[in-house]
């Protein structure tokens, strides 16, 4: 009898604790080391992982990222890599879905390669705005883009 009670209060401690995780976000006033998150499809894949060597969770509106990697996937069964963004620094605003830094940033895709600073990407739009020193190196056939 004591056994059940103990498995039907761990079960409720953790279905909590699940709607707890699910519904609040997490902040520290110390920087959190090799942070991550990723988002998926409706369907379950892979769409978008952001990556940083730490980050400051300080302001739940604004978060600082070290050595920062954003990958975005196909969201599709195959989870395929579309684009990979890395800067030095990066300011994600998770409900905006924006990310911009003052440094360097680089966009890596299949077809061309990106450099820039004081950039800004927004998820929404997906595009990327270089406001200093764009690069842009094309992969392949600039014949193929001017179609």
């Amino acid at each position: 009898m004591i056994k059940s009670w103990i498995k039907i209060g761990m079960t409720l401690l953790l279905a909590v604790g699940i709607v707890v995780a699910e519904t609040a976000r997490v902040s520290t006033s110390a920087p959190v080391k090799d942070y991550s998150i990723s988002f998926f499809s409706d369907a379950g894949y892979h769409k978008m992982r952001v990556e940083g060597g730490s980050a400051d969770l300080q302001d739940r509106n604004s978060v600082r990222l070290e050595s920062m990697t954003l990958t975005l996937f196909s969201g599709e069964a195959d989870r395929s890599v579309e684009s990979v963004l890395m800067a030095p620094v990066a300011i994600v605003q998770p409900d905006s879905e924006l990310v911009g830094g003052p440094e360097a940033v680089r966009l890596v895709r299949d077809d061309l390669e990106l450099f820039g600073e004081d950039w800004s990407y927004d998820h929404r739009e997906r595009k990327i705005h270089l406001r200093r020193n764009a690069k842009i190196i094309f992969n392949a056939n600039l014949a193929d883009y001017l179609k």
